[in-house]
């Protein structure tokens, strides 16, 4: 085999500097950038302040990472970001410990390993979401490490060693279910699996399944204590929103190419010429003729959650990042299959290449012209546009919110409400939410009004605004007078001061 020495230990600091160089290459690129946080990141973030076991549209995962990572590294953009942006290269690590494990542990796993690390961590949505401090972070790698032990529990010589594996992939089930719903869809493997073995593991997966319970329980007492926000708009999203009849097509047809996206150009090409080269048997694992094939279990873990996207892309607009768990699986199958095939030359080359694009394509909204273009024109290559201008024009507005430093402040929308508290985090102004005229629309609404009483609101206070006081606001509050406005870009704000109600 061509390149690195196979029999030789010297894989091992190459494969750490694989996952070394894609975390510094993704802070490297993040610094460049600019950018302030997205919206559900500074969401999130705001969360982690006050720790619960649920809130409004999420479970309480990310909110304890940024928590951690913030009492790291602090709050700045790249505090709150670094220890989710940590857990990408760690479910690589995970993967790649199981390709390795799955292929013998030999040579042949040291290629497999590396390959499924590198596809994982090459693929686009890595590439992006590996800057973000999202959902996904703890769910990617809750999910790798269910994968991983479900498979070791597998490999036991009986049910009775299994157990404490089956005890481990549970809680990882139920950790990732505290990052994100989406890792219920795992448990489609573990049905195939109790139909496959239950003689053996139907004891040890019932073990799993009622301790993915118990972690996840908290979060369910949360829920019911406060009319199951979460799962309400889990289902909104997922279930209840509707594609119109003449998009259902378009629909079906952006979420496949959407897939294809999220695996990357690199792997695909690679994929093709592994399928060129002389055939050799895709790996699989040795043992009993009772374990599961290696590629059939990376494919329990991936296909059902791609066929369920698949049929809600039916009915409404599937976002790529939903089925971000389905890598792992795709990623695995791919190093199993490529592995035999493709020497470690080609893994060179495709790793740089698959490292460097989704960086490459996150700079490209570094350039000046580029920003411009995203300042005048919603079609636009500037990926951190949404994350810019933020912290200028609420940093602008800090003199005007302290002319007036007694009064509450109020924000119309959620955005509004979750930047200002984290550009204004230094300052002793809590911003809350306008009360909503009906059924709350999101977290602060619901739980964070300004005022909950519709008969005692104040009778003085500030509201940061995009735009003039609607009519319906003036009916409320007679008189209004602007005292600040800022943009920076396409961040426009207002802060008005509110006299009333008469």
């Amino acid at each position: 085999m061509d390149g690195m020495p196979e029999r030789r230990a010297a894989w091992v600091p190459a494969f750490l500097a694989l996952l070394a160089t894609a975390w510094l290459l993704r802070i490297a690129t993040l610094m460049a950038s600019g950018a302030g946080l997205q919206v559900d990141e500074a969401q999130y973030w705001d969360w982690s302040r006050h720790l619960q076991w649920g809130y409004w549209s999420k479970p309480p995962a990310i909110a304890a990472v940024i928590a951690a990572s913030t009492a790291l590294f602090g709050d700045s953009v790249l505090g709150v970001k670094l220890l989710s942006m940590l857990l990408w290269p760690l479910s690589a690590a995970v993967l790649a410990w199981l390709a390795w494990d799955m292929a013998g542990r030999g040579p042949a796993g040291q290629r497999a390993g590396f390959w499924s690390a590198a596809l994982l961590l090459g693929t686009p949505l890595a590439g992006i979401l590996g800057m973000a401090a999202t959902t996904d972070a703890p769910l990617m790698f809750m999910w790798s490490l269910c994968m991983a032990w479900s498979w070791r529990a597998l490999c036991e010589p009986d049910g009775r060693s299994a157990l404490p594996w089956w005890a481990l992939a549970g809680l990882a089930m139920g950790l990732g279910l505290l990052s994100k719903y989406t890792m219920a869809a795992a448990g489609a493997a573990w049905a195939i699996l109790f139909l496959l073995h239950w003689r053996r593991h139907g004891l040890g997966l019932l073990l799993a399944g009622l301790v993915a319970l118990a972690v996840l329980a908290p979060n369910l007492w949360w829920n019911a204590g406060n009319g199951w926000p979460t799962l309400g708009h889990t289902a909104e999203i997922t279930v209840a929103a509707q594609t119109r009849a003449g998009n259902k097509l378009a629909s079906v047809l952006e979420y496949v190419a959407g897939q294809l996206l999220m695996v990357g150009p690199v792997a695909l090409a690679a994929a093709l010429l592994a399928s060129r080269r002389s055939p050799h048997a895709a790996v699989q694992a040795p043992g009993t003729v009772s374990r599961p094939s290696a590629t059939g279990f990376a494919l329990m873990f991936s296909l059902p959650l791609l066929l369920v996207a698949l049929a809600q892309s039916f009915n409404a607009r599937a976002n790529v990042n939903w089925t971000a768990p389905a890598l792992l699986g795709i990623c695995l199958y791919l190093a199993l299959y490529m592995a035999p095939r493709l020497g470690w030359r080609a893994w060179w080359i495709s790793t740089a290449l698959a490292l460097l694009l989704p960086a490459g394509a996150s700079m490209i909204g570094s350039l000046p012209q580029v920003q411009k273009q995203a300042l005048s024109s919603a079609r636009h290559f500037d990926l951190w546009a949404r994350m810019r201008g933020w912290e200028p024009v609420l940093g602008e507005l800090k003199a005007a919110l302290a002319s007036e430093p007694d009064l509450p402040v109020a924000a119309t929308r959620r955005d509004l409400v979750v930047h200002a508290r984290y550009v204004w985090r230094d300052l002793d102004r809590a911003v809350m939410a306008w009360p909503a005229a009906g059924r709350p629309r999101h977290h602060y609404e619901q739980f964070e009004p300004l005022w909950s009483d519709p008969q005692r609101p104040p009778q003085r206070l500030l509201l940061l605004s995009d735009a003039a006081p609607s009519d319906e606001l003036r009916r409320q509050y007679p008189q209004w007078r602007q005292v600040g406005a800022a943009q920076s870009g396409r961040v426009r704000i207002e802060l008005w001061l509110a006299s009333g109600p008469p």
